[in-house]
């Protein structure tokens, strides 16, 4: 679907390929709504611009600024889902001082709308303007995606904190790699409007030039922002690893305390039984069996009580 924008007045209407031809490309705005192949050649022909550059890129998250003689080719992509499946939309825009041509998916059109209500009603906007319009407003569409990361990231924490789990431990390490090719892309796009100051004055004028400087701030905090989510994630592995580390050093420590515990039973109960054979005497007299009772009811509760006054023996420390 093919529809032209008059930068002049912010007519619009609808246009077959056939009749793009007859268009006069001066101050236009041909917006391509999941073109066919007829409308993208159709567009080709009166804009001069190779067909191969205005066609979608089929890799996801593509960011790419091409500076031809006289236009650019701005390749930018939309992000839908970074907390789970990185999903994006991707979205050419090609202008020059004269057209602009964007092509696009259906899913991006609410970012579409957005701009041709920021475009003035009373004068011509030029269409670099309109695009730089076209990338704020993807670019301030990103802080919907870090807000799902502060949101989840939060989550991780608590999850951390009060349960220790091996899923808990997946989800930080997923979450945390979406983390990372968000931020390359941001990276990606800074460097795409950084770059885009080396336009001359056939490709865009001076003025609107200026109007990236503040989109190239925001992607620098957007990027800062993104880096301090992965780090408090890290710090949540960190967490997590000193949490299984002093699960483990309190399961040996009781452990230990119970192997102790009975060696100290085995050695005051076999103690008489070793002295007698020491010495060669085959029955340790014969002592009543209630002080043999008692000496080894002495001998099981007095290391009990020392251990307990140790408080090694109480639930807190052998959870």
């Amino acid at each position: 679907m093919i529809h032209a924008v008059n930068l002049g007045d912010n007519t619009e209407k609808t246009m077959e390929p056939q009749e793009v031809k007859a268009l006069s490309i001066s101050n236009v705005w041909l917006e391509l709504v999941d073109p066919t192949e007829n409308e993208l050649q159709a567009v080709s022909d009166a804009t001069q611009v190779a067909i191969n550059f205005l066609r979608l890129p089929k890799t996801e998250g593509y960011v790419n600024l091409r500076l031809e003689q006289g236009f650019g080719i701005i390749n930018f992509p939309v992000m839908q889902d970074v907390t789970s499946t990185k999903k994006s939309y991707p979205v050419v825009v090609a202008f020059s001082k004269n057209f602009l041509v964007t092509v696009a998916k259906k899913e991006t059109q609410s970012i579409v709308n957005t701009v041709k209500e920021r475009m003035s009603k009373s004068k011509i906007d030029p269409p670099a303007q309109v695009t730089y319009f076209i990338i704020d407003e993807i670019v301030s569409n990103h802080y919907i995606q870090i807000e799902k990361l502060e949101s989840l990231t939060a989550k991780m924490e608590e999850e951390v904190v009060e349960k220790i789990s091996s899923d808990t431990l997946k989800k930080i390490f997923k979450l945390k790699s979406n983390m990372i090719s968000f931020n390359k892309i941001l990276w990606y796009e800074r460097g795409l409007v950084f770059n885009l100051r080396k336009c001359d004055d056939d490709c865009m004028v001076s003025k609107a030039r200026t109007l990236f400087d503040g989109t190239h701030e925001e992607l620098t905090r957007q990027v800062d922002i993104v880096e301090t989510y992965r780090e408090i994630l890290s710090d949540a592995i960190n967490v997590y690893l000193s949490a299984i580390s002093n699960k483990i050093n309190l399961s040996i420590k009781g452990l230990t305390v119970v192997i102790f515990y009975l060696t100290i039973v085995t050695t005051v109960t076999s103690f008489p039984n070793t002295v007698a054979t020491f010495f060669g005497i085959s029955q340790f007299g014969n002592t009543s069996i209630i002080i043999i009772a008692v000496a080894i009811a002495l001998s099981i509760a007095l290391p009990f009580i020392w251990l307990w006054r140790k408080d090694w023996l109480t639930l807190k420390r052998l959870e």
